[in-house]
């Protein structure tokens, strides 16, 4: 005869946030969902994942510093066309140039930066929460 296991309470909830928020990859996780929404806050939600990366990497056991490592530059790889949008939608308002040419060209630096740094977040994500450390954190693919 199988028994029921005990009904899980609010303590127990409570219990398991607490030793979530204790957990050495919490920031890591953190950093990773401030790096999916890089390029719709224009990489400011990057920036600050930058700076938590580097200062928490230090104290960090050996795994998981290849995961700040990844996430650093994944932060490098995608601010580069946030920037070189910013930069191109700029000309193309100051020079008046109202061409559906350059229009689409800028929407898919956009939508190719936004899908690299998701995917490579999301990667790194997943391998985190595994508890694994990523494979090669100084690759250019996802």
């Amino acid at each position: 005869m199988t028994t029921k296991p005990p009904p899980v309470t609010a303590k127990d909830i409570g219990n398991g946030f607490k030793a979530f928020l204790a957990d050495e990859r919490f920031t890591a996780f953190v950093n990773y969902g401030l790096l999916m929404f890089t390029v719709m806050t224009f990489g400011l939600s990057a920036m600050v994942a930058l700076l938590v990366a580097n200062f928490v990497e230090d104290k960090a056991p050996d795994w998981l510093k290849g995961h700040y490592t990844f996430q650093k530059r994944t932060f490098w790889y995608a601010i580069g066309p946030v920037l070189l949008t910013a930069v191109a939608y700029t000309f193309v308002q100051r020079h008046a140039i109202a061409s559906p040419v350059i229009n689409v060209v800028v929407l898919g630096l956009v939508l190719a930066s936004l899908g690299y740094t998701v995917g490579r977040a999301i990667m790194g994500f997943n391998h985190l929460l595994h508890s694994r450390p990523v494979p090669n954190a100084t690759t250019w693919l996802v």
